[in-house]
């Protein structure tokens, strides 16, 4: 799912993340949304990628992934994350923002397994236009709060372990740009 970037870019900044224009990009990217072939879509910044992204969070602590050289974006491999997501394909998970939390948590459920999902929070939206992948993709940031574990189910393309809040910003080098962003935006 995409959103032509010329609709939004007034909206959004060329890299960081923001919340005061949240719910007119929502509004924009559910009334011109599209598909296109992901081989398009990942070298074309002329769309956006809407991407759900969520950060999993535990009294003090964030579930955090490394992307193992098996995983899909080759460009992301070693990295970690602390944030859960993927790309919206037509079919099952519809269209339009409905669609977004309907692929969030298919995404979810995919890549992990929960004891409980408590409260889901959108927090505001993740652009970087810096590098060759941001510059094609859009995150939804969502915090989702839960009081169990967490395990990964794909083992060949993660791991997963439980961090402190207080030690995110000391591993920031090793994380995507999108991580590092939502660890600015979250946990200052």
């Amino acid at each position: 799912m995409v959103v032509k970037t010329k609709h939004i870019s007034h909206l959004i900044k060329e890299t960081g993340f923001f919340a005061e224009n949240r719910d007119e990009i929502l509004r924009i990217a559910d009334a011109h949304y599209e598909f296109l072939p992901r081989e398009a879509a990942e070298e074309d910044p002329g769309y956006k990628q809407i991407i759900p992204y969520a950060v999993i969070c535990r009294s003090g602590e964030v579930f955090v992934t490394r992307r193992l050289n098996k995983g899909g974006e080759r460009r992301l491999h070693g990295l970690m994350s602390i944030g859960l997501g993927g790309h919206i394909n037509p079919g099952p998970d519809g269209g339009g923002m409905r669609a977004v939390t309907t692929g969030l948590m298919r995404e979810l459920n995919e890549e992990v397994r929960t004891e409980q999902i408590g409260e889901i929070v959108m927090r505001g939206v993740i652009n970087d236009d810096s590098n060759p992948v941001g510059s094609v993709h859009l995150g939804f940031l969502f915090t989702i709060e839960t009081t169990g574990d967490v395990w990964v189910k794909e083992t060949e393309k993660l791991s997963g372990e439980w961090v402190k809040r207080g030690r995110l910003s000391d591993l920031a080098y090793e994380m995507e740009t999108w991580s590092q962003i939502a660890t600015g935006a979250l946990f200052k």
